[in-house]
């Protein structure tokens, strides 16, 4: 892909180019993204290194936009008996600052339950959303904690025959500044199942791609 180059005389000496030579170096595309995302991981943070996720990080200024590829991800479901399950996967970790998170968008094209998450009956019925805090017990189908969806809110899911897809998109919450000045943020994929369909401790496999926009405010 080429780039443009606008020149200030006008739209008429516009030059496209495909590499840029600085001395005996040669920058093509790939390594302008290449550079970019490094800066940016370096401005706003990073993927844990995760089988089954990947991380892209736009940035102007201190906006951000994030977007997930999920690749059979796989989420730890613990079993809590009749209180229900619950299981974490950490997404993200932010540099330290204050955070307003402006919306996201999930769009979950495929799940996969673990051999013995619902006796094989393939029925499981659980919530996802996501959240800068992890869930830590099981809640029978909910994330009720603010913090566990105020990124992107709760959305339910039950399988049929083991499989299911399904979308959410999440405005501004009204939960106002995360606070990761001391602490940095982090971003959580949250999932909480029922009790009456999970049978025992296992694992989710989640797969399709998630975006999250927001803005840095600063550290202290």
């Amino acid at each position: 892909m080429s780039r443009r180059i606008t020149d200030t005389n006008g739209p008429n000496h516009d030059i496209w180019v495909n590499t840029i030579r600085i001395g005996e170096t040669v920058i093509n595309e790939d390594d302008l993204a290449l550079l970019a995302q490094t800066n940016n991981a370096t401005l706003i943070g990073a993927a844990p290194a995760t089988s089954g996720l990947s991380c892209s990080i736009l940035r102007n200024g201190r906006d951000f936009q994030l977007t997930f590829t999920l690749t059979a991800l796989s989420v730890a479901i613990t079993d809590g008996a009749a209180s229900g399950s619950h299981g974490a996967t950490k997404l993200f970790d932010f540099v330290e600052s204050s955070i307003a998170f402006m919306g996201s968008r999930a769009n979950y094209t495929a799940f996969a339950e673990g051999a013995t998450l619902t006796g094989g009956a393939g029925d499981a019925n659980f919530v996802i959303g996501l959240g800068t805090t992890a869930i830590s017990a099981a809640a029978d189908k909910s994330l009720g904690s603010t913090t566990q969806v105020n990124v992107g809110a709760s959305l339910e899911i039950t399988l049929s025959g083991g499989t299911a897809t399904g979308s959410r998109h999440t405005g501004p919450l009204d939960i106002g500044v995360v606070d990761g000045t001391g602490t940095a943020a982090d971003l959580y994929l949250n999932v909480s199942g029922s009790a009456a369909t999970i049978d025992a401790t296992s694992t989710l496999a989640v797969t399709g791609t998630i975006t999250v926009n927001g803005t840095l405010l600063g550290d202290d």
